[in-house]
């Protein structure tokens, strides 16, 4: 007779949860987005719960990979308020490319058939969560220099600034009245453009720009106020070409230099479909 495995579905319920809680935790933190507790403990005890019905139906090896594709897609919908399919595809992705390193971390320390202890799994599983949130940071900021780096375009009053930026998942500064995107713009790249005296806001002469103040909380700068203005119209083009309309976008004017190497002099958010 063959031997029996006995296998604890609560146990395995509590281990996929724990690791899909991390790894949903680090997808949000390398993309930057909005991380809710409650939305991500949702999505990871799903997430946890829906594969232990393969411990009761048998499935081919075809079925079971789209059931776990499907499965990782409903898991960044739900941990995260994502929007546009170009972003849920993104999550996606570094969901399961953390998922990937994480197994190989644990394969790399604790090979199959070796046993263990309940604190070293536990500590081995942190371990793992660890090395993937720095290996994926690392690729991020490789990658962002790179693709998501975009010529914008400005038109104003005093006439078209095109000028590099970067697309940054964690400029979620929206303006209070409007609630319209904010995209942060080095003051000295626009002030040529601007017609005189509209700072001052008088009669005419803010050529349509509505000044208004944003409030910003940054490191160190709990109550800081940002100069926005609108512009005629905004527009961001791709390495590939593409162009996206950056349609209702305020421009907050900074006086910081944004990359000391001079690569990017704007942060554009991600709230238009790229």
């Amino acid at each position: 007779m063959g031997e029996r495995m006995i296998v604890y579905w609560d146990i395995l319920w509590l281990i996929n949860f724990v690791m899909d809680a991390i790894l949903l935790a680090i997808c949000g933190t390398v993309l930057r987005l909005p991380l809710h507790p409650l939305r991500l403990i949702g999505a990871a005890a799903f997430g946890a719960a829906l594969p232990l019905g393969f411990l009761w139906f048998s499935a081919g090896p075809v079925s079971a990979w789209v059931a776990k594709t499907a499965l990782g897609w409903l898991m960044v919908r739900a941990a995260f308020p994502i929007k546009g399919w170009r972003q849920t595809v993104q999550a996606w992705l570094i969901f399961y490319l953390g998922a990937w390193l994480a197994g190989g971390i644990i394969y790399f320390f604790a090979p199959p058939g070796e046993p263990t202890g309940a604190l070293w799994f536990w500590a081995l599983l942190l371990v793992a969560g660890g090395g993937t949130a720095l290996l994926l940071s690392l690729w991020r900021r490789l990658r962002q220099q790179g693709a998501w780096l975009v010529e914008l375009t400005l038109h104003l009053p005093g006439g078209v600034v095109r000028i590099p930026a970067l697309v940054d998942s964690g400029n979620r500064l929206v303006d209070p009245l409007s609630r319209s995107p904010v995209i942060v713009v080095e003051e000295e790249s626009v002030m040529a453009h601007l017609p005189e005296g509209w700072q001052e806001g008088a009669v005419g002469a803010d050529g349509g720009l509505s000044p208004r103040y944003i409030p910003f909380v940054s490191v160190g700068k709990a109550d800081g106020m940002l100069l926005g203005i609108r512009p005629l119209t905004v527009e961001a083009r791709r390495d590939d070409g593409r162009s996206i309309a950056c349609s209702g976008a305020i421009i907050g004017l900074t006086r910081q230099k944004l990359d000391p190497a001079g690569r990017y002099r704007a942060l554009v958010p991600t709230a238009w479909d790229w």
